[in-house]
C-alpha cells in the first residue's frame, strides 16, 4: 500500500465529512445534539449548553481532524506493511 495515498485519502474524506457535519449542525442544531447524545450512550449533554460553531471553531477543529486523519492513515499503512513483512 502507498502510505501517502492512503493518508491523503483519509484526510480528504475526513475534511469532507467535517464540512457536511458542520452544515448539519448549523441547519439542525437540536437534532445534531440528539445524535451526539445517542453516540455518547445517552449522556445528558444539555448541561454543556448549545453549539458554538463559529468560523474559528470550524477551521481549527477541521484542521485538527484532517491532520489527525492523515497521521492515522500513514501510521495504519506503516503498521500494515510492518505486519505483512513479519508474516512472511
Amino acid at each position: 500500500m502507498d502510505k501517502m495515498r492512503v493518508a491523503n485519502a483519509l484526510a480528504l474524506a475526513s475534511g469532507i465529512l467535517w464540512v457536511l457535519c458542520s452544515i448539519v449542525i448549523l441547519i439542525l442544531p437540536d437534532f445534531s445534539l440528539s445524535v451526539t447524545e445517542w453516540w455518547m450512550h445517552g449522556m445528558d449533554l444539555s448541561i454543556m449548553g448549545s453549539w458554538n460553531l463559529d468560523l474559528m471553531n470550524f477551521l481549527l477543529g477541521g484542521i485538527a481532524l484532517i491532520v489527525s486523519a492523515w497521521v492515522s492513515g500513514w501510521v495504519f499503512v506503516w503498521s500494515w506493511d510492518f505486519v505483512k513483512k513479519q508474516s512472511k
